[in-house]
């Protein structure tokens, strides 16, 4: 979800600038004045926008340690960190204020001194929530990291690729797995349209919906024996647009003498999840 900016309206003039770079840096960002309309509920609305965020920047200033609005939505932040045992709140000083207590042992982005430094810091600190294409799958026992691009083929067709690796520290094996989708004329025109537009991430998380749904009457786990690689190939169809998908998979490593169980439609899944948890607003359905 956007990234939430926590600050006081006397501070609007850095929070703007702030803002539009973060924008220009293919951040997305919710501010209270670019998404409130007349008549909305602003306690409902923020509430919303708190609770789905996945970072709040908190910009400290003088000015906000003494807004009681900042200290309830720093407080809201920092009750998600305790739960959810990950980093939500990045704070900004921009002013010589009192950083408030159970922030002054994070580090924080000073723009005071070097504000280009300190707005490459933030920017590089989100990096891992605002990119759409790319993540890691959390499981118990281990974790699958990801990463989705796409380009022509030899036929002019646009193909997404999606490559998935499983791995944990107890695991003496990797699972290599890949995803490749090809776009039929429609489809390939639309993404590139799309692209043109910087709506590429919508167009794209549409088509592994489409995928995932044959998912329901085709699951699509695969068991691994040996060092083979492994393949299914399916079609999809949404309207106009055709899509050819072809899932590789193999095991690399120690081989322990026992079968692994590999679930690449989970993996589809959850990309396209991350994908609109990244690109989506906090009113869209």
């Amino acid at each position: 979800m956007p990234i939430f900016i926590s600050y006081s309206q006397r501070d609007r003039e850095f929070v703007d600038n702030l803002a539009r770079n973060l924008v220009a840096a293919k951040h997305h960002v919710w501010m209270d004045r670019w998404e409130l309309n007349l008549g909305d509920s602003l306690t409902a609305k923020i509430e919303g926008a708190l609770t789905a965020a996945d970072a709040i920047l908190v910009v400290l200033s003088n000015n906000s340690v003494e807004s009681e609005w900042c200290r309830r939505e720093l407080s809201a932040g920092l009750i998600r960190e305790l739960e959810e045992k990950k980093v939500v709140v990045m704070p900004c000083v921009i002013d010589d204020c009192t950083v408030p207590l159970f922030l002054r042992d994070k580090l924080y982005a000073d723009f005071r001194t070097d504000p280009d430094v300190a707005f490459n810091m933030v920017d590089r600190s989100l990096a891992k929530i605002s990119n759409p294409f790319q993540g890691r799958i959390e499981e118990p026992k281990f974790h699958t990291d990801w990463a989705l691009d796409w380009n022509k083929n030899a036929d002019g067709r646009m193909v997404i690729h999606c490559t998935f690796v499983d791995h944990g520290h107890d695991l003496p094996y990797v699972v290599l797995s890949e995803c490749n989708i090809t776009c039929n004329d429609h489809a390939s025109k639309a993404l590139l349209s799309a692209q043109k537009r910087e709506e590429h991430g919508k167009f794209i998380e549409r088509v592994l919906r489409t995928i995932s749904d044959t998912f329901d009457f085709n699951p699509l786990k695969g068991r691994i024996t040996d060092q083979f690689a492994r393949f299914v190939s399916w079609q999809a169809h949404d309207e106009d647009f055709h899509y050819d998908a072809l899932v590789t998979y193999r095991r690399l490593g120690t081989d322990t003498g026992m079968d692994t169980i590999v679930h690449v439609d989970n993996h589809i899944k959850m990309a396209k999840d991350h994908i609109r948890a990244v690109i989506s607003r906090p009113d869209d359905n």
